[in-house]
Formats: structure tokens, sequence, C-alpha cells
């Protein structure tokens, strides 16, 4: 089994929006929510030490306040003026529970149906 380590509730996440963690090893993570999915990547910005949180997600593309970079949340592909992908985290989701697993940086979706 994977290690891994409790995120959050499915429920500390808005539907079509995003909240940021930070892990025990000081870490940030931002998890998106888009309908019954959720996707998780560093929390920073590509360009500069921007936290994403601080921008705007429309349920697909989560765009950056600073420079308005942009995303598509479920491949973390480059949109618009991007010119860096975004950093996708293992997560999984368990009932009603996100973790994070080990390691922490390879895939983005969990949930769906």
């Amino acid at each position: 089994m994977q290690d891994r380590t409790l995120l959050c509730n499915t429920n500390e996440v808005p539907e079509d929006g995003m909240k940021q963690f930070e892990l025990d090893d000081g870490t940030k993570v931002i998890v998106l929510r888009s309908g019954d999915e959720f996707y998780a990547y560093d929390a920073m910005c590509p360009h500069q030490e921007v936290e994403l949180c601080e921008g705007f997600y429309d349920g697909c593309v989560l765009t950056c306040h600073q420079h308005l970079w942009q995303w598509d949340v479920k491949t973390g592909d480059m949109m618009g003026l991007a010119e860096a992908p975004l950093t996708s985290v293992a997560m999984e989701l368990d009932g009603e529970d996100l973790y994070v697993c080990e390691p922490v940086m390879n895939r983005a979706a969990v949930g769906g149906r």
C-alpha cells in the first residue's frame, strides 16, 4: 500500500471551487473541485512565487491573478498566456476523504463517475 496523508474531507472544497492546504513539510497544495472530480496541484504559480488560491477559478480554468496565466484544471495544461504547466500532486479519494500520496508529485484527478 502506498504511503498517504489525510489532506481534507471533500466537503471542505466548495463545488466548482478551490482551497489551499499546507502539508506537514510546508508544501502548499491547491485542491480544485469540478463537479464530482478533485484535482490537486502545487499551490504556487510556475511563473512566479504567487499563491494560486488568490486567483480565479470557474470550475474548469484556473487563472493566476498576477499575470493572468491560465490552466485547464483537468490536465494542468497551459492555456492562453501560460508558458509552463501546473505540477500535479498525487492524491486519492477514500470515501469522503482526500489523501496525498507518496511520492507527492505525479497525478492529479480523483473521483468522478
